[in-house]
C-alpha cells in the first residue's frame, strides 16, 4: 500500500472511530476532547493497532499550528493592559504558585531540578478547550468565573512562548553550554518580538489590499500564507512552528479582519486539531497505565485539589469574591492541551523520560475528564460551605467586563466585580477577555445591523434616534474603515458565520435587520441567526415577492420586498402625476394601497383571489391599475418553492385558549416553531402584516401561520373554540 492510500485509510479510521466515540459520548457529556484521546487509545499501536502515531503525525502538526494561530488571533495587545489586574497578577500567582509547589514535590522525591521545574510548568496550564466549552454549553461563559478563568488563561497561553524557549537552557547540562543558551533565549526574544512588531504593523495593510480585491479565495490563501509564513521565519530562530503561528495570531489580531479570519479558519482547524489530541492519545501506553492504575489516579485527585486551592488563593489575592474565586478554581484545576505541547518538547529534549512523560499523559488525560463533573458539583459546594455577599452572576450587570466573545456589556454604568468586602475591583483591570467589541444596552437587547449600503445607513439613523444599541456588520473593508474613524460601531465579516454574529452577542440581541439585496446570502444569515437565537426578532430584505415564503420558513418575523414596494411607489406615482393632492384623493389613494398588499399577501399565503369580494367589485379604474400587481402575483406564485413547509389560516375560535392573548404571551415561535406572519380582524376587511409580539388576537379574527405541516396542526388546539 503507497503513502497516499496509507494516510487516506488512517484518516478514514480516525474520524470514523472518533465519530462514534464522539456520539456515544454525548450520552454521558463526556467533553469532545476527551473522546479523541480515546480514539486514539484505541486505534493508536497500544490499543487495536489499526494506525501507528506516524501515519497522522503531520496532521496533528498542522493542527496545532492552526490551534494555536487561532489562540493568539483572540488575544489583543492593546488591551492586555486593560487586564492587568486578572491577567498579570492573578494569572502570575497561579502560574508561579503552581510551579514552586510542584517543582518542591518532586525535588523532595529525588528529581533534578531543572526536570521538576518543567513538571510544574507542565502542571500549571489549564485546559482552554475543555473549560471555555463547558461554560459555554452552561451559559456561564458571561459569568464572572468564566471571566476570571479566561484571565488566567489567557496569561497560561501568552507563557507558553518563554517556556518553549527555555527547554534548551532546562535540557543543558554544562556551564558552557548554559550560558549559550542563555545567550539564544535573550537573542530569540528580541527577535521574535522585532518579527511580532513589523507583523503588526504590515500584516493589517496587507490584509486591507486583499480585503479591498473582494475575492474570498484570495482572502484565504493570503491568510494561509501569513500564518505559515511568519511561522516559518519564526522557525528559523529555533522557535516551533506552532509558536510562530501564536505570535502570528497575536499580530493579526490587532486587525480589523480577525474575526472573519477565524470564522474561515475554524472548520479545517477544528478537523486538523483533532488528529492532534488523537495523536497523543495514540502514545499512551495501556500497559503503564493499568500497571500504574492506582498511582495515576491518586495523583490526579492530588493534582486536582491542589491546584484548585492554588487558584484559589491566587484570584482571592486580587480581591475576587469568594464563590467566584472557588468556581474559577475548579475550571481550572485540570491539565490544558499546551502541556502536551510542551511536553512533547521535554521528552526530545531529554528533560522527561518515557515513563515520566507516559505517567504524566494519563493524569493529565485524567484530569481532563473529571472536569466536567467537577464544575458541575461546584456550585453546589460553593452555596453549602462558602458564605459571600449575594452579587449579580449575568455579564449584564457587570458591565465593563468584556464577554468571553469580544462584546462587552453597557459601559455606561459603573463597571466591578464584587468582591468579599463589598468593595470592587476596577472594571478596566478585571476584564478578562478582548474589549474589541459593541457595548449592549443594559439588558443585553440590542440591535445587529447586517449592511451598511443605503438601506443599512436609514436604519441605523432611525435607531440612532430612538437611543436603541446597534452594532453593524458589513463586508466592504473600505466602509467599515471609513465608519470606524466617524465612531461607528462597525466591525468587518460574514454575517452567516458563528464566531461573527458570536462577536457581536447575537444571543443577547433583540433583533437584527438584514439589509442585503442578496438573497441567498439573507437565507444564510436567518439560518444561522435563529439558530443561535431561537427568539431573536428577524427583519429581511428581499428582491423579490417569490422570496417572501423561503424566508419566512427559514426565521424571517418581517419580510421587506424591493419589488412590491417599488410597484407601489410606481403606482402612486401614475395616480398622482398632474393632480393636485387633497385629503380624499390621498384617502383614496391609501385605501387602494392597503388593498393592493392585502391582495398580494392573500396571493401569496395560499389564499384564492376569487374569496376577496372587494377585488370582484373594484372600479374598472382600480382594475386597470391593479393589473400589473395581479401579473406579478400570479408570477410569484408560479415560482413559490414547494417544500414540507406550509402557510395556512386558522380562525381564533370563541373562548379559546389563545383569544384575548398577547402572542408574546402565547410564544408560538419558541414553543411550537411556527410564525404568526399576518392577522386579519374579524370586524376589519384590511389584514395586519407581520404582527408584533404585543399583538392580541379576538373571536374571530383570522392568523396567518408559517411553518411545518405538522407542527401548525399542533396549535390548532390553541384556536379551538371551547364552550362556557
Amino acid at each position: 500500500m503507497n503513502t497516499d492510500a496509507e494516510l487516506i485509510t488512517a484518516v478514514f479510521i480516525v474520524l470514523a472511530c472518533a465519530l462514534a466515540i464522539l456520539v456515544l459520548g454525548r450520552r454521558v457529556k463526556m467533553p469532545i476532547i476527551i473522546g479523541y484521546f480515546l480514539t486514539g487509545i484505541i486505534v493508536g499501536p497500544y490499543g487495536l493497532g489499526l494506525i501507528g502515531e506516524s501515519e497522522v503525525s503531520l496532521l496533528a502538526e498542522l493542527g496545532v499550528i492552526l490551534l494555536m494561530f487561532t489562540i493568539g488571533l483572540e488575544i489583543s495587545l492593546k488591551n492586555l493592559l486593560s487586564m492587568k489586574k486578572v491577567v498579570l497578577i492573578g494569572g502570575g500567582l497561579q502560574l508561579c504558585l503552581t510551579t514552586a509547589a510542584v517543582w518542591a514535590i518532586m525535588v523532595m522525591m529525588g528529581f533534578s531540578s531543572n526536570t521538576a521545574i518543567f513538571i510544574g510548568f507542565l502542571v500549571a496550564h489549564s485546559s482552554t478547550a475543555v473549560i471555555m466549552n463547558l461554560y459555554q454549553q452552561s451559559g456561564e461563559i458571561d459569568t464572572h468565573q468564566g471571566k476570571m478563568a479566561l484571565g488566567l488563561l489567557i496569561f497560561q497561553d501568552l507563557n507558553v512562548v518563554p517556556m518553549i524557549l527555555m527547554v534548551p537552557i532546562l535540557a543543558g547540562s554544562s556551564s558552557e553550554s548554559l550560558g549559550w543558551d542563555l545567550l539564544n533565549f535573550g537573542f530569540g526574544m528580541i527577535l521574535l518580538g522585532l518579527i511580532l512588531v513589523a507583523a503588526i504593523i504590515f500584516v493589517p495593510r496587507i490584509l486591507t489590499k486583499i480585503v479591498s480585491m473582494r475575492n474570498q479565495e484570495l482572502f484565504v490563501i493570503t491568510i494561509v500564507v501569513i500564518c505559515f509564513g511568519i511561522a516559518w521565519l519564526m522557525s528559523l530562530n529555533g522557535v516551533s512552528l506552532a509558536l510562530g503561528a501564536f505570535l502570528a495570531g497575536v499580530a493579526i489580531s490587532e486587525s480589523e479582519y480577525s474575526y472573519e479570519i477565524i470564522g474561515q479558519v475554524m472548520p479545517i482547524r477544528d478537523i486538523l486539531t483533532s488528529f492532534f489530541f488523537v495523536s497523543i492519545g495514540m502514545m499512551l501506553n495501556l500497559s503503564d497505565l493499568t500497571s500504574h492504575l492506582l498511582v495515576i489516579v491518586a495523583i490526579a485527585a492530588a493534582l486536582l485539589f491542589g491546584k484548585t486551592i492554588i487558584n484559589f488563593v491566587s484570584l482571592k489575592a486580587i480581591g475576587v469574591a469568594s464563590t467566584v474565586a472557588f468556581l474559577s478554581a475548579v475550571g481550572l484545576s485540570q491539565i490544558g492541551e499546551f502541556s502536551f505541547i510542551l511536553g512533547v518538547s521535554g521528552l526530545q529534549s531529554g528533560i522527561l523520560t518515557e515513563e515520566v512523560y507516559q505517567i504524566f499523559l494519563a493524569i493529565s488525560i485524567v484530569t481532563m475528564a473529571a472536569t466536567p463533573y467537577l464544575v458541575k458539583a461546584a456550585p453546589v459546594i460553593a452555596d453549602k460551605y462558602i458564605k459571600t455577599h449575594e452579587f449579580p452572576q449575568s455579564a449584564e450587570t457587570a458591565t465593563g467586563i468584556p464577554s468571553a466573545n469580544g462584546v462587552p456589556s453597557d459601559t455606561d454604568t459603573a463597571a466591578s466585580v464584587p468582591t468579599e468586602k463589598g468593595d470592587a475591583v476596577p472594571a478596566g483591570e478585571s476584564s478578562a477577555a478582548d474589549t474589541r467589541g459593541i457595548p449592549a444596552k443594559k439588558d443585553g437587547r440590542h440591535v445587529v445591523v447586517v449592511g451598511y449600503g443605503i438601506c443599512g445607513q436609514y436604519v441605523v439613523k432611525a435607531l440612532k434616534n430612538t437611543g436603541l444599541k446597534y452594532v453593524i456588520i458589513e463586508l466592504n473593508p473600505g466602509t467599515v474603515t471609513e465608519e470606524k474613524k466617524k465612531g461607528e460601531e462597525i466591525i468587518y465579516g460574514d454575517a452567516s458565520r458563528d464566531i461573527i454574529l458570536n462577536h457581536v452577542k447575537i444571543s443577547k440581541a433583540g433583533s437584527i435587520v438584514v439589509t442585503i439585496p442578496n438573497t441567498e446570502a439573507t437565507k444564510a444569515i436567518i439560518t444561522t441567526v435563529r439558530r443561535l437565537n431561537p427568539t431573536i426578532y428577524i427583519i429581511a430584505r428581499a428582491r423579490f415577492v417569490s422570496d417572501i415564503a423561503e424566508l419566512y420558513r427559514l426565521g424571517a418575523d418581517k419580510v421587506i420586498v424591493d419589488e412590491r414596494e417599488t410597484a407601489l411607489e410606481i403606482f402612486k406615482c401614475i395616480i398622482l402625476k398632474g393632480k393636485t393632492i387633497t385629503p380624499e384623493l390621498q384617502n383614496e389613494i391609501d385605501a387602494c394601497v392597503k388593498q393592493i398588499r392585502r391582495e398580494l399577501y392573500d396571493r401569496y399565503l395560499e389564499k384564492s383571489m376569487a374569496e376577496s369580494s372587494d377585488m370582484n367589485n373594484t372600479t374598472d379604474g382600480n382594475n386597470f391599475l391593479l393589473r400589473p400587481m395581479m401579473h406579478m402575483i400570479h408570477t410569484a406564485d408560479r415560482n413559490m418553492p414547494k417544500s414540507k413547509n406550509s402557510i395556512k389560516k386558522i380562525i381564533v375560535g370563541k373562548n379559546s385558549y389563545i383569544c384575548g392573548k398577547r402572542l408574546s404571551e402565547v410564544s408560538i415561535r419558541g414553543k411550537y416553531g411556527v410564525s404568526v406572519v399576518a392577522v386579519r380582524r374579524a370586524e376589519d376587511a384590511d389584514a395586519e402584516l407581520t404582527p408584533d409580539d404585543d399583538t392580541v388576537l379576538y373571536e374571530g379574527d383570522t392568523a396567518i401561520i408559517v411553518g411545518e405541516i405538522g407542527q401548525i396542526d399542533e396549535i390548532r388546539k390553541l384556536f379551538d373554540e371551547v364552550g362556557e
